[in-house]
């Protein structure tokens, strides 16, 4: 019995190392749009005025990014049947090389959003939107072995997705100023064998990320409830609240 116990308490030890210490208590509000906002990568939607969004922070520091020139905003809403979700991007320097959906995006510039479901850290889907409106989606089901490749093959069939450059897309010689990035998941693409149905009812846990490399700079990572390192950890997603 001793042994067993030692046992099971090792792996419980090495599992929390793996996903981390400690559970988020990051929440963002979602709030209900009376009508979906048109997905075209511009912030004039009635619903977006009235929220209030949240700010990402440097991801290996945890810091308020103080120069409002990189600064990254998220803004959320929903209706019965999708959750929309506004990236408002700061940035100098926009630019990807990427041109097909499921590229390795993270590269380069890109937004990224995890989204959770059910109650297994292991499982959740990942999405990343280039400057290019280049999509990559995927369904992580191990979050330190991940097959790129195999996890790629797993497509949203609903999901829809715009971007507003201001500026000049992959001109590394010019200043732009931002882009902007709308997301629409129908919450139907987002059930699994463990959640099969995902309403509002349902518990879900997100994060909010960016890759940011502007010429001359350090190449940059951030993220709403920062992981410290590596974006794939699930113990560090907080949690989104349905209004």
């Amino acid at each position: 019995m001793a042994l067993k116990y030692v046992v099971n308490l090792g792996l419980l030890i090495l599992f929390v190392a793996c996903t981390g210490q400690e559970t988020s208590d990051y929440t963002v509000e979602a709030i209900r749009t009376p009508s979906p906002p048109e997905i075209d990568g511009i912030e004039d939607d009635p619903i977006w005025q009235q929220i209030t969004p949240v700010v990402l922070k440097e991801n290996r520091t945890g810091n308020e990014t103080r120069d409002v020139a990189i600064r990254t905003q998220v803004k959320s809403c929903y209706d019965d049947q999708t959750l929309y979700f506004l990236f408002l991007c700061n940035d100098p320097d926009i630019w990807t090389s990427f041109t097909q959906r499921d590229e390795h995006l993270w590269e380069n510039e890109a937004v990224e959003l995890f989204i959770d479901v059910d109650d297994e850290p292991e499982t959740y889907v990942e999405i990343e939107v280039s400057p290019a409106n280049v999509l990559f989606d995927s369904y992580i089901v191990d979050t330190l072995n991940i097959d790129v490749p195999e996890t790629a093959l797993f497509n949203l069939k609903g999901i829809r997705t715009a971007v507003k450059v201001a500026g000049t897309l992959n001109d590394r010689n010019d200043k732009d100023d931002h882009w902007t990035v709308e997301i629409a998941i129908p919450l139907a693409d987002l059930g699994n064998e463990n959640i099969p149905q995902v309403t509002t009812a349902t518990e879900i846990r997100i994060n909010f990320y960016r890759l940011d490399e502007n010429q001359g700079k350090e190449r940059m990572y951030y993220a709403w409830s920062p992981t410290v390192d590596r974006f794939h950890k699930p113990a560090s997603f907080g949690r989104l609240i349905f209004k």
